[in-house]
């Protein structure tokens, strides 16, 4: 959970942040939980971001990552914005990815595909850089005068300062501004060993290299940033972000493991840029993921209060098969530091564990895309964990809920993600019922209010949410039905909040009266061809019902 509360006072100091002028105002206390893994828009989609940061821009919180919802090698990359760290607002892509020139430049393979994503502001130039992992050589340069949205890609291209000729790649890569200063932190691939074993497939370690104050180019002598145990650990170290706190840079890496279910996370830290580096290994398995990078968020007060986020993707929690699935949740830590030598503490996996941080309160960029509410909904995600769970075709699905109110029922949405290009038809239904016994009841004509059929092509692998428009009027305290049939072999996956196991014993469940959140219904599900009496009398219905919700949404007017 992410909850927050707003402190009622101003502060009365300013600050200097990622070269972005940071005014007085409000702090916010942020507390990030373990427990709430997937995190949503105000949209209602699941953030399809992956290999994603977090930086704070133009006086607001941009999360931005690669999309990798519609299922090809270059989907392109998202933002979004949040004044608070809880709320996001989608702003869209960074620039067009299906032009035939960005789809020419990022979809070649083993070229990096236009990964790693890392925006940097440039004070020198009054643009934002972003750069982008893409073959060789060095890395692919965008800029736009804002940092969500018109990016351009640039000629040319800013080279690494240590890439000999032959079977090496600049890879992984991270870029940061600190005190002023630009850095870039890459990972350099080395495919002489290749063929030479099962495992590792290549090996790869660290460089660091300072930046041109226009933050377009690296300058000046490389730094290889390995231990003193110089071993497999710091050859096989990929995925790095750079930042300073207090006396010490910090280096964090995972072992080379690409989007996989669990890597080591790796810590270098050093009182100078050019070393030595001291190793530390935080995490056996980043829990269940991968890191991504460690946020700087401003403190306060400006004056060393900062605090700072982990940031991972988990992909073990992906119900979905291949390394690039959208379908995954993220964690975020706060990083704890021991005051004796600036080690950085062991990350803590456990549900349970939670910490709170004050930060400054953003405000919205004037790109940030505003959004419609949902009258009524499943539980919100900001309190509610929710899980993934694979449901169709097994079961149809039948989400109830009570209208909270009298109106016209505007659009009904649920979200739900699927294997890319899967062949099938996926029928969403929304339905007005008279009582839970007509799912007992055989016959029953349930009174239809709109239908949908989605092309399984056209199913996310992230988990969007895919709006039915209904525009029928309803009552206060009608009870309404979201019907989700998927006529096709493949998997196709919903959000449940709780458990996902049958429930009951086949007897209508007790109905729960109205209620004002109209959050008032339960999950009725039939296995795929069960539609006949089951029992040792045949008197059994074969509806049974689920535990939890699925994630829907509901607009009345």
């Amino acid at each position: 959970m992410w909850s927050f509360n707003i402190v009622p006072k101003l502060l009365i100091v300013t600050s200097i942040f990622k070269g972005a002028f940071i005014a007085a105002g409000a702090s916010v206390s942020a507390t990030f939980n373990n427990n709430i893994q997937y995190k949503f828009d105000t949209d209602g989609n699941s953030i399809d971001s992956t290999s994603g940061k977090i930086d704070f821009f133009d006086g607001a919180y941009i999360w931005y990552g690669l999309a990798n919802g519609c299922g090809r090698v270059f989907c392109g990359i998202l933002s979004w914005s949040s004044t608070d760290l809880q709320t996001w607002h989608p702003n869209g892509f960074l620039f067009d990815p299906n032009t035939p020139q960005i789809q020419d430049f990022c979809a070649p393979p083993l070229s990096g595909n236009c990964g790693r994503p890392h925006i940097v502001y440039s004070k020198s130039t009054k643009t934002y850089v972003l750069w982008l992992d893409e073959g060789s050589p060095g890395f692919a340069l965008f800029t736009s005068s804002r940092p969500t949205s018109g990016y351009t890609l640039s000629a040319n291209r800013a080279l690494v300062g240590y890439q000999p000729p032959g079977p090496f790649k600049a890879g992984d890569f991270s870029v940061a501004v600190i005190n002023g200063t630009g850095y870039i932190a890459y990972s350099l691939l080395d495919f002489s060993t290749v063929g030479a074993s099962i495992w590792p497939p290549f090996v790869q370690s660290i460089y660091v290299q300072q930046l041109t104050p226009s933050l377009l180019n690296t300058t000046g002598n490389v730094t290889h940033v390995v231990s003193a145990a110089s071993d497999l650990v710091d050859l096989s170290a990929e995925s790095p972000d750079i930042f300073r706190r207090g006396d010490y840079f910090y280096i964090t890496a995972s072992n080379t493991c690409g989007f996989c279910t669990g890597t080591l996370l790796v810590v270098y830290r050093s009182k100078t840029i050019i070393g030595p580096w001291i190793r530390q290994i935080i995490s056996a398995d980043t829990c269940g993921g991968q890191t991504t990078g460690v946020l700087t968020l401003p403190g306060p007060s400006g004056r060393g209060d900062a605090s700072y986020l982990h940031q991972a993707d988990l992909f073990s929690t992906a119900p979905l098969t291949g390394i690039r699935t959208a379908a995954h949740a993220h964690q975020f830590q706060l990083l704890t530091f021991s005051d004796l030598d600036g080690s950085v503490n062991d990350l803590n996996c456990t549900l349970s564990h939670s910490a709170t941080a004050s930060v400054i309160k953003g405000t919205l960029p004037k790109s940030g895309k505003p959004s419609h509410e949902p009258t009524v909904s499943s539980p919100d995600p900001l309190e509610t964990p929710y899980t993934p769970s694979c449901l169709l075709p097994t079961y149809q699905l039948y989400q109830t809920f009570i209208s909270p109110k009298t109106g016209k029922l505007s659009t009904v949405s649920v979200n739900i993600a699927g294997i890319a290009n899967s062949t099938g038809t996926l029928q969403l239904t929304i339905f007005r019922y008279d009582n839970t016994t007509a799912f007992y009841t055989p016959f029953y004509k349930w009174d239809t209010l709109a239908t949908a059929s989605i092309p399984g092509s056209s199913i996310s692998q992230a988990f969007e949410a895919i709006s039915v428009p209904v525009n029928s009027n309803i009552k206060a305290n009608d009870k309404l039905g979201i019907a989700v049939v998927w006529e096709g072999v493949a998997p196709l996956c919903v959000m449940v909040t709780g458990a996902t196991g049958t429930g009951g014993d086949g007897r209508c469940p007790i109905e729960k009266g109205p209620g004002g959140s109209g959050r008032d219904g339960s999950l009725f599900a039939i296995g795929a061809a069960q539609v006949s009496f089951r029992g040792k009398v045949g008197k059994t219905p074969p509806i049974v019902v689920l535990d939890g919700e699925i994630k829907w949404a509901a607009v009345i007017n």
